[in-house]
């Protein structure tokens, strides 16, 4: 059995080979983030210009704002990011972002961190909520720079409920919804819950809307963008709209684009662009550009 005094012996070499291991290990993640793929942290307004080049983060896979069509990036987000790096006199790197868990988990990895599998760290973000309680959770970063308003909204069958017919009818109708959606929640418990036996999930609005195209269902709930873009060219046969909706905390909310906080410069650059994009209704010409309908954000902000 070891005495104090045999314990007290051991400790001095034992505490030499922990700091010795630990050094180390120390040494081995320097040369492992050397050795990374990341490029680098987001750049400062000076270093833009100098650089010649701003990286924009838009979502993968995300129509009809960003998405790829026979290997070429189309969408609402990025015209709009080819225009910033326009007016900015500089090239765009446009790169896709992955939706993780949450926007808070997208900001850290867009903007101001990185993703743990390496990769680019964007300079701006595009479409961030512009939400005060989202601001809060997330200091690190700046959201600023709402360029439009989105709505939820319901697609009407024509035929087969009217123009003029609210949720209710949905207690006895079939209608789709993107699965863990804003509108999913809304509906799963709206009217008691009398709606939650006809409610058909998707993995995508678009998927949804595929289905209600087809007859399968007769209305869809969701953003009105989203909505609008998975319609498509059916849209003579729906009445897309805003619906009472009871119980429902935000009908609407404003989309922005987000930096990270150490770089306000660029967001007075950007934000200065994408207020002269709302004013002279061009960010209106690229909505409809991509057959949707545009809402802009309060007078306040840009007048």
């Amino acid at each position: 059995m070891l005495t104090s005094n045999h314990r007290a012996a051991k400790i001095p070499n034992r505490s030499i080979y922990d700091v010795t291991s630990f050094l180390t290990l120390i040494a081995s993640l320097l040369i492992l983030v050397c050795a990374s793929p990341r490029v680098g942290l987001a750049l400062s307004f000076d270093e833009i210009q100098d650089k010649g080049e701003i990286i924009i983060a838009v979502y993968r896979d995300f129509p009809p704002f960003s998405y790829k069509e026979k290997g070429k990036m189309k969408g609402v987000d990025v015209d709009i990011a080819k225009h910033i790096a326009q007016k900015l006199d500089v090239r765009l790197n446009l790169i896709e972002q992955t939706a993780d868990e949450s926007v808070d988990d997208d900001l850290r990895n867009a903007v101001w961190k990185g993703h743990y599998l390496g990769g680019l760290v964007a300079d701006v973000m595009l479409h961030v909520p512009y939400d005060s309680q989202l601001a809060k959770r997330n200091d690190l970063v700046v959201l600023f720079g709402p360029y439009y308003r989105e709505d939820m909204v319901l697609a009407r069958d024509i035929k087969k409920v009217g123009k003029d017919a609210t949720l209710a009818v949905y207690r006895y109708e079939k209608i789709g919804v993107e699965l863990d959606s804003l509108a999913d929640m809304y509906l799963s418990g709206a009217f008691g819950g009398t709606i939650r036996k006809n409610l058909v999930h998707y993995t995508t609005t678009y998927k949804a809307a595929d289905h209600m195209i087809a007859g399968e269902t007769h209305g869809l709930m969701g953003p009105r963008s989203l909505v609008e873009g998975a319609i498509g060219s059916h849209k003579d046969k729906y009445d897309i709209g805003k619906v009472p909706t009871p119980g429902l905390i935000k009908d609407n909310w404003l989309i922005g684009a987000a930096i990270k906080n150490t770089y306000r410069q660029l967001g007075y650059a950007v934000g200065d662009i994408i207020g002269e994009m709302v004013r002279s209704g061009k960010i209106k010409e690229i909505f409809e550009k991509h057959g949707l309908s545009y809402t802009p954000p309060p007078d306040s902000f840009y007048n």
